[in-house]
């Protein structure tokens, strides 16, 4: 558990730690916009795009080999990364780096899915779940201060002692583990690929249509690219024998339902993520490292409570506690809707807190539930697939709340530019109150005209960029809540075992 949980750490938070790290790398190298987002933009579509080979690996390679090997792959990458002399072989050891780190989650939650119980699944999937949350919910303060003190490359060369540790500790601790089954399946190179192309469009897609325009040209080829990989693999897997994602684990309602709420859970989660410090750096002009150490709160009561609720999980309904945890989020989502840059730091905190007891109450029981609600032997590919969703589920919310914020911006900028031109009583007053206080202190009136003009723009453009976060905070409340309708189907009981995997007395299992 320990081990998985390293590598789950390390490749979640390099995810996250980079972001702060851009405008460094960016007077480093001499590059532009444009060309230092494929750091960020390459490590999550090849993040994505090997988590569907996972399972063919696994029934290939074993569990000991390919975990192992992702870790090498990883840390190679991360030492790559701290030596890059430029901007694309930046990139391309980014590559390197997501192959590794996209290969650690599904391949650890389907280890822990094999080696503990159904019944003792909820308490490793706590533990499990606390591994992913530590990296987005870290690394901006952590990318932050490295960034600081040590420069930009510290943050790929960090993880060098820690692989090297997890990369030990696997090949003492893990278990020799054979290919499952007597016969290799076949690799169904036509699924990989569409979904491949799937995935790659849609993400890619998505991840940049507030900048290159939803009606772009861009856009639309990548939306064609994904319409057509999309079908292309569906029709693809109705034919082959040996699928690269085995879609008949749709017909197991609870994991069908549990796939939904990841899925929407993804999108509170990543999409809050993405809102929060964007508003205290933006808004509130705090650095990265202030605005992390005001999430920081929230994120330890995760920690503190994932364990818990794990445990909790084997003992209680998944319904109850599912249910507990969307009515927190959606309690924080709200709070969140008359967020102001006039809140103190606690009144920002304290919903981070009612938010993390939330995020922790969905996470292990809905995994739990999702792996449980298959026979054993397909564990490891169910694992893929949430991995999958919740990868997706994430760039969706994160493009969904950008675009509404986006929008919404301008729809209050276009209120005030209307209530300007009418002459508007209040904004006459604001005006000529600031030019005669500017008089005041000195200004000549020319001056005084300018420093008038230019203080009530800035004011209202802030004014305004408040009210279109506090609509999408309002706008994210609703998607949370729409999550309610799925969880009422979950049942109220834990699943200890998949009808598949109980051997009646009597029966020996000759493998």
């Amino acid at each position: 558990m320990v081990l998985v949980m390293i590598g789950m750490t390390m490749s979640t938070l390099d995810s996250s730690i980079v972001n702060v790290s851009i405008p460094s790398i960016m007077a480093d190298f001499g590059s532009n916009v444009t060309d230092i987002e494929w750091v960020v933009t390459a490590y999550m579509l090849a993040f994505a795009v090997l988590m569907p080979l996972t399972a063919w690996l696994r029934d290939r390679v074993g569990h000991r080999i390919l975990y192992t090997l992702s870790l090498v792959v990883f840390t190679g990458g991360s030492l790559l990364c701290g030596l890059a002399w430029n901007v694309p072989s930046l990139i391309a050891a980014r590559v390197i780096q997501a192959l590794g780190g996209g290969a650690m989650n599904p391949t650890g939650m389907s280890m822990i899915a094999e080696v503990f119980e159904p019944k003792e699944r909820g308490k490793a999937m706590g533990w499990f779940g606390l591994g992913i949350i530590i990296g987005p919910a870290f690394g901006p303060t952590l990318g932050g201060f490295l960034t600081m003190t040590l420069g930009w490359r510290s943050i790929f060369l960090v993880n060098l002692p820690i692989g090297m540790m997890a990369v030990i500790m696997a090949m003492e601790l893990l278990v020799r583990d054979r290919p499952h089954g007597h016969q290799k399946k076949s690799f169904d190179v036509w699924g990989f690929v569409f979904l491949s192309l799937f995935l790659v469009s849609f993400l890619l897609g998505i991840s940049k249509g507030e900048a290159e325009g939803w009606t772009s040209r861009y856009i639309m080829i990548c939306t064609a690219l994904s319409v057509f990989g999309l079908a292309s693999f569906l029709v693809t897997e109705s034919m082959v024998k040996d699928k690269i994602m085995d879609l008949g684990l749709f017909k197991y309602p609870v994991f069908s339902i549990s796939m939904l709420i990841s899925a929407i859970r993804s999108v509170a989660l990543f999409g809050g993520v993405f809102l929060l410090p964007l508003f205290l750096q933006q808004l509130k002009g705090l650095t990265a490292i202030q605005s992390g150490l005001i999430l920081l709160p929230g994120s330890l009561i995760i920690a503190v409570c994932m364990p818990i609720i794990g445990w909790l999980s084997n003992r209680s309904s998944p319904r109850f506690l599912s249910m507990l945890g969307m009515f927190l989020l959606t309690i924080s989502m709200y709070l969140y809707g008359g967020i102001s840059i006039y809140m103190s730091n606690w009144d920002i905190i304290y919903p981070t807190l009612i938010r993390g007891a939330g995020m922790s109450l969905l996470m292990a029981p809905i995994m739990t539930l999702a792996l449980n609600a298959v026979p054993r032997r397909k564990a490891g590919m169910a694992s893929s697939m949430l991995a999958i969703i919740q990868q997706v589920g994430g760039a969706v919310g994160i493009a969904i709340l950008s675009t509404v914020l986006d929008n919404r911006a301008k729809f209050h900028m276009s209120v005030a530019w209307a209530a300007i031109k009418s002459g508007s009583p209040a904004f006459v007053a604001a005006y000529h109150g600031l030019q005669s206080r500017a008089h005041e202190i000195g200004y000549t009136g020319q001056a005084s005209t300018m420093v008038a003009q230019s203080t009530l723009m800035k004011f209202i453009s802030i004014a305004q960029t408040n009210y279109a976060f506090q609509d999408t905070f309002i706008f994210a409340t609703v998607l949370v809540v729409l999550c309610f309708i799925p969880v009422f189907f979950l049942p109220n009981k834990n699943l200890m075992a998949h009808p598949e995997d109980i051997v009646p007395k009597g029966v020996v299992i000759v493998d």
